[in-house]
């Protein structure tokens, strides 16, 4: 008796594998329904919820790595590009980049009404009041900058020690082990963090993956980087104006298919 207890339910887990793919067609179905509705508003109104007419234009921060960085041609390519494009592709639109400097500008862009939506790695924690936000699309780890020829990557042995923490990944900072054992500094200017990891004046730094690099790249020879060993991680989302937040719905189901 006691071996035929231990043996699975069959048919609880074909209900289970049935409910899941009926949730899928479903899924489906919806997004379907949302482009076609898309697609017809658009007919009848000439461009409902676009800066231009049959063109989505993606505001995109270019941080100079995998997420966003100029090819040989100087176009913006990497993951955010494709995801722009992808989105374009679903609705039908042709897709336009606009290349951002910072966070800040993609979004003022899509306050002053020149971009549909915006990419740059903006973390979900982040106040978002007045904006519509996408699903998680991609995550990653924050890391620690260190002088040169220190590996330290986690601050399991930084109890009392001063840390440097960028503002803009405090909120997450503060779920990484033994966070609550330092003595952290806040920061809004990477540059001035690195400066003072250079001169010792805080013993190490905390920043998301771009801040880290850099500051390498500004500090070259003094300054190094890492990531947490941690499980700790930022999770990225796409910016909407209020008025779009069903290209948010749709880009969640596109994200889900890639």
């Amino acid at each position: 008796m006691a071996d035929e207890e231990k043996k699975p339910d069959i048919r609880a887990l074909l209900r289970n594998r049935r409910a899941i793919r009926i949730a899928a067609i479903l899924l489906l179905i919806l997004v379907i329904a949302l482009i076609a509705g898309l697609s017809r508003r658009r007919r009848e109104s000439g461009s409902i919820s676009l800066m231009e007419s049959g063109t989505l234009t993606a505001a995109i921060v270019n941080g100079e790595d995998r997420y966003a960085d100029r090819d040989g041609t100087g176009k913006l390519v990497g993951k955010e590009p494709e995801i722009a494009q992808t989105l374009a592709d679903t609705l039908g639109l042709t897709c336009r980049i606009l290349e951002a400097s910072s966070e800040e500008e993609a979004l003022e862009f899509l306050d002053q009404g020149k971009a549909d939506v915006a990419f740059g790695r903006f973390p979900s924690d982040r106040d978002y009041t007045g904006y519509a936000t996408s699903g998680e699309y991609d995550r990653c780890g924050l890391f620690c900058v260190t002088v040169q020829h220190d590996y330290t990557d986690s601050l399991t042995l930084m109890t009392g020690y001063t840390v440097g923490v960028m503002h803009s990944i405090r909120g997450t900072a503060c779920g990484i082990k033994g966070y609550d054992f330092i003595s952290p500094k806040d920061y809004t200017d990477p540059l001035a963090m690195g400066k003072d990891i250079r001169d010792r004046a805080v013993n190490m730094g905390i920043c998301d993956e771009r801040d880290a690099l850099e500051l390498v790249r500004a500090f070259p020879g003094e300054l190094q980087t890492q990531e947490i060993a941690d499980d700790t991680v930022e999770r990225y989302v796409a910016v909407f104006p209020i008025r779009s937040a069903t290209y948010a719905t749709i880009l969640d189901a596109v994200v889900g298919q890639r």
